[in-house]
């Protein structure tokens, strides 16, 4: 089966069960609205790792590997100026 095919499959049953993206969003879960809807209209590949389940509000994102755990480097003192022409 083709993209494009999938595609309309999936826009045809969005509009029979009567769907919005939020709800198609809600029942998946795990990834961003905007990754899952692309996804399903076949501009972008969703990643083949998913977390398990879904998050809870609650959790905080895993640290990425790589990054600093530590404060952010706080911004320069000087005052703001507007840019020059």
């Amino acid at each position: 089966m083709k993209r494009e095919d999938l595609t309309e499959k999936l826009l045809d049953i969005k509009r029979e069960k009567g769907w919005s993206w939020k709800h198609i969003h809600e029942e998946i879960g795990g990834l961003s609205p905007f990754l899952i809807t692309a996804a399903c209209m076949g501009q972008m590949k969703l990643p083949k790792s998913r977390p398990s389940g879904r998050p809870s509000s609650s959790a905080s994102p895993p640290p990425r590997s790589g990054c600093s755990t530590s404060r952010p480097i706080a911004a320069r003192s000087r005052p703001c100026r507007p840019p020059t022409r």
